[in-house]
């Protein structure tokens, strides 16, 4: 048997909730053409460090512990969560999401470092570069990606939250009609948890 599964970080409750409202508000900006995006439910909203694909049951622990091992290499930090952006050209967005300001340097380090852990236990190097981003729709028509593509342009810059990483977390996929649902299956605290600044 085997498990999809991913490693990421997760949100705290005020900030998906934040990001909840800023959905409607560009469902309701989109008009019609909102309706042709796939949204991403709030409380599945993370931050992915690496997706694993398919995992054999007898190599689940060691996923586990290798990412506690490169989470304990790490001392909590923070990243700001700001402006909305989309992946593809003008004619052919897919992807509605938000980026990363500051402490998008130490997520990327962290994720390449958990892509090195997980190379040891046979998993692929990822053959692109990491990019830290918040996924908040997919779209699903070229007239959606074009309203999309436009809407990002005319969307001013903002800061929207900051986001304490002070755990990792080692995440079940299960895809279904309704959507994805995600299990964590393992918390691996950062060197220390510490009061937050």
């Amino acid at each position: 048997m085997s498990m999809r599964c991913f490693i990421a970080v997760e949100l705290d409750g005020p900030i998906r909730a934040t990001l909840g409202r800023l959905q409607d508000r560009l469902r309701r900006d989109l008009g019609r053409d909102g309706d042709a995006l796939k949204w991403v439910r709030p409380e599945n909203i993370h931050l992915t460090l690496k997706f694993l694909g398919d995992v054999d049951d007898p190599l689940i622990p060691q996923v586990c512990n290798a990412t506690a091992t490169v989470a304990q290499q790490v001392a909590p930090f923070e990243f700001d969560i700001a402006n909305v952006g989309c992946y593809g050209s003008a004619d052919a967005a897919r992807v509605l999401w938000l980026g990363i300001t500051s402490g998008h340097d130490q997520l990327t380090a962290l994720a390449q470092t958990l892509d090195q852990a997980t190379n040891q236990l046979g998993f692929p190097l990822e053959a692109r570069r990491f990019a830290a981003h918040l996924t908040l729709a997919r779209i699903r028509n070229v007239k959606a990606g074009r309203a999309v593509h436009q809407l990002v342009a005319d969307e001013k810059p903002r800061k929207l939250g900051t986001q304490t990483v002070d755990q990792l977390t080692v995440f079940q996929s299960v895809l279904s009609r309704t959507g994805p649902a995600y299990t964590p299956l393992h918390h691996a605290p950062l060197a220390s948890k510490g009061p937050k600044p």
